[in-house]
């Protein structure tokens, strides 16, 4: 059974769409106790979206979700991790005039990732053939951990703000390190592939 667009946990993940509008209606509200409840909500999709895809790969393949092919939800996820926390921070400097280089450091990986990602969605050919698995590494999900935790000491003027900025940088960093070798090791997986192929045809 194919798995359907609008399923329990790619609705979880789309959630964060308008909860990225709700974040800034909360910050015009004032106060800081709006802004952390859209980003509790946001932090609770992003966890429920991978349970109930993981447990839907299971009920399709027959209780064996590692290994199975990523489904839409693989790529929607981040997609719409990155929106939100791009809409997050183009408020919070609406409002508070956070330094810029700070929003760049939490959003290095996504500036970095974007080009990388573009080329991969342009070039059908390259699309068909390499076939990625967006699915989140511990990395990637780490990364996104300290850019929620960067955006709340924004929110409430840390001091540590500078220093969680740069923690989400390094390990943004890692993640998409990460990102490259996992597409590395398809990229061969796939020549190793094609290798096979060839030798077993008459």
């Amino acid at each position: 059974m194919a798995p359907r667009f609008f399923s329990l946990a790619n609705v979880l993940s789309l959630s964060r769409l308008p909860l990225g509008v709700a974040f800034i209606w909360a910050l015009d509200a004032g106060g800081w106790a709006l802004p952390i409840l859209v980003l509790s909500l946001a932090g609770a999709s992003d966890a429920l979206d991978g349970w109930f895809a993981r447990r839907s790969v299971a009920r399709r393949t027959g209780g064996q979700s590692i290994g199975a092919p990523a489904g839409m939800g693989s790529w929607l996820d981040p997609l719409c991790d990155k929106l939100f926390v791009s809409t997050v921070l183009g408020a919070l400097w609406f409002h508070y005039r956070p330094p810029l280089g700070w929003l760049a450091l939490i959003l290095a990986r996504e500036l970095a990732q974007l080009p990388l990602s573009l080329v991969y969605l342009t070039v059908p050919p390259l699309r068909r053939w390499l076939r990625y698995d967006f699915r989140a590494s511990w990395p990637g999900k780490a990364a996104t951990v300290l850019q929620f935790c960067a955006i709340v000491g924004l929110i409430f003027r840390s001091r540590f703000s500078h220093a969680l900025a740069f923690a989400a940088f390094a390990v943004g960093m890692l993640a998409l390190a990460d990102y490259i070798l996992r597409a590395v090791r398809m990229g061969r997986q796939r020549l190793a592939e094609e290798d096979v192929t060839k030798r077993r045809a008459p």
